[in-house]
């Protein structure tokens, strides 16, 4: 008897691949963000749809991420496709965009969603596209709306290309409609997408209040998503997806809320804290910079929970500087992590040679992060004391040494005289956290005064932006908070403040009287005022009568670029 499988005729069917491959029932290459078998031969590549995936997708998405030349090769003719029927300056912002603005924003945190998923759902859904064309614009235009110091818009900006991007800002705003009525899975994503590209284009052009507001959005659609789910303690807990879409999308959030938090952390403030969105088992070897940021989250997360844990324990038992053995234990368990951490990342960066590669720049950026958590670590259950910083000197130390390495990368001579409020160098500026945030940690929590100036000094050497830091904002603040603090105290007494900028804080530096404690800001909050940013806040703690009152220390104004005590 003959089977009947011999007598099948046709090609088998497709099971995999774009929906071009599929109806055409041939084989896919299942390039990203479009296959490159239908470029070639000049068909429109359909994708692969935003939400659905098979079978080891992740083995697929890793391959796409170390073929960066595949991906390049596809984005242009992607762009050409996706907008056959676009005016011309709507083909020129995505080519800008797949090209420069995918590669240079997200920093040194590249991720699936920049590689993958951002580009799919622009090929599929409207809101996304305009959100990534007002991205592409706001960057390709250097746009900070705050502009020059004498008026909001900076004259240097073409008036067209500000409204170009504000045209598909509000393009984007229009498609998402229908996706809020609609309310399922998709819907759902659709949305976060959106909201992630209008917080990077919102920091970029210095909207940080509308950026923060569409942060806490996001965090609400990913709690009725149920990607989130509030813990016993009240913090928030990622739940894994099921699909590597939604771990991309919580991975991506969760890496904005990190920079918000550490913005915020000089100060005691209501926040909720977010666990990091990866397994509690921690990696045993580092295979990529992607692994070795993974992990580091992991543990500023951690340190955040610690010390939200910390001042609760401390107001319910009035003050108490005596910590339960539980927190203790779990102090001791972080700091383990770091350990690791760092043996692990010894070992991952020993193959770069060449000095001047992309790769050892973001090695060398890593240290300061690792060396900036164990301070905190080791200050986040004392955090009422200032004094406990000095406990913390030779850490100091080793991150102002660590940061002066990076001096090459990040210096630009042309800038060093320019204030806040004027617009920011886009080839430098990224939607990520960079060296900014330990060297402003650095400025305000360091009192010895060696180290403190040359943080800002460090500062003051380029005008970029990073997420929500800003260069010139940073040092702005950084430098009124040393002034403030010191006044006096330093005035009979040689600081040798002709150091060389790279140069280490020698042994005089360091045996220098020390700030008492009531010269020292406690709690340093900055409010970042208007839309855009025309004014910056400085707030601090103040005891009387037993309680602590928050009180504005001084008030600094853009276009007038002067403090206001």
């Amino acid at each position: 008897m003959i089977s009947r499988s011999k007598h099948r005729t046709g090609k088998p069917k497709v099971k995999s691949g774009c929906r071009t491959c599929k109806i055409r029932k041939v084989k896919c290459d299942e390039g990203r963000p479009v296959c490159r078998r239908c470029c070639l031969t000049g068909r429109v590549c359909d994708g692969y749809g935003v939400w659905g995936h098979g079978d080891g997708v992740d083995r697929r998405q890793q391959a796409v991420a170390a073929s960066a030349e595949r991906l390049v090769l596809a984005r242009p003719i992607a762009s050409v496709a996706v907008l056959a029927s676009g005016t011309v300056e709507e083909k020129r912002s995505f080519e800008w965009f797949t090209c420069r603005s995918a590669t240079k924003l997200p920093g040194s945190f590249v991720s699936s969603f920049w590689t993958t998923l951002l580009f799919q759902a622009s090929l599929t859904e409207p809101a996304v596209l305009h959100a990534v064309l007002a991205l592409s614009s706001v960057h390709q235009g250097g746009i900070i709306v705050a502009g020059s110091p004498s008026k909001p818009d900076d004259a240097s900006v073409p008036r067209e290309q500000q409204q170009f991007a504000l045209q598909h800002y509000v393009k984007a705003i229009s498609h998402l409609q229908p996706h809020f009525f609609t309310k399922d899975k998709a819907s759902f994503r659709v949305a976060l997408i959106t909201c992630l590209v209008f917080i990077w284009v919102d920091f970029l052009r210095g909207h940080v209040n509308e950026a923060q507001i569409h942060l806490q959005n996001g965090l609400k659609i990913l709690r009725e998503l149920q990607l989130l789910s509030p813990g016993s303690d009240g913090s928030l807990c990622w739940n894994p997806g099921r699909e590597s879409t939604d771990d991309w999308i919580v991975e991506a959030f969760f890496r904005l809320y990190l920079q918000v938090e550490l913005f915020h952390y000089t100060y005691h403030h209501s926040s909720l804290v977010l666990h990091a969105p990866w397994p509690e088992t921690p990696a045993v070897v580092f295979h990529s910079i992607h692994g070795a940021w993974r992990q580091m989250d992991q543990l500023l997360s951690k340190i955040f929970h610690l010390a939200l844990q910390g001042r609760q324990y401390t107001k319910a038992v009035s003050h108490s500087t005596c910590y339960p053995r539980t927190l203790i234990r779990q102090q001791q368990r972080i700091r383990t992590g770091l350990a690791q951490w760092l043996d692990m990342f010894k070992v991952f960066k020993r193959p770069f040679r060449d000095p001047k590669s992309a790769e050892k720049k973001v090695c060398r950026l890593m240290y300061p992060y690792h060396t900036m958590a164990s301070i905190m670590l080791d200050t986040c259950l004392q955090s009422t004391d200032e004094l406990v910083f000095d406990s913390c000197t030779h850490l100091f130390v080793r991150l102002i040494n660590q940061l002066a390495e990076l001096a090459d990368y990040a210096t630009d001579t042309t800038s060093i005289h320019s204030q806040p409020g004027h617009r920011a160098d886009m080839s430098r500026s990224i939607v990520d956290i960079g060296w900014i945030t330990p060297l402003y940690f650095a400025a305000v929590k360091c009192r010895i005064h060696r180290i403190r100036l040359q943080a800002i000094r460090l500062l003051e050497t380029s005008a970029h932006r990073e997420g929500i830091w800003d260069t010139k904002t940073a040092a702005c603040v950084a430098k009124k908070v040393m002034e403030v603090e010191e006044r006096d105290f330093y005035k009979d007494i040689d600081t040798a403040d002709d150091f060389s900028l790279p140069s280490a804080p020698r042994a005089y530096d360091l045996s220098l009287p020390v700030l008492p404690e009531p010269y020292r800001i406690r709690e340093v909050e900055v409010v970042l005022s208007g839309s855009p940013m025309d004014k910056i806040l400085l707030f601090g703690k103040e005891k009387r009568e037993g309680k602590d009152f928050r009180v504005l220390i001084s008030t600094y104004d853009l276009y007038s670029q002067c403090w206001t005590d």
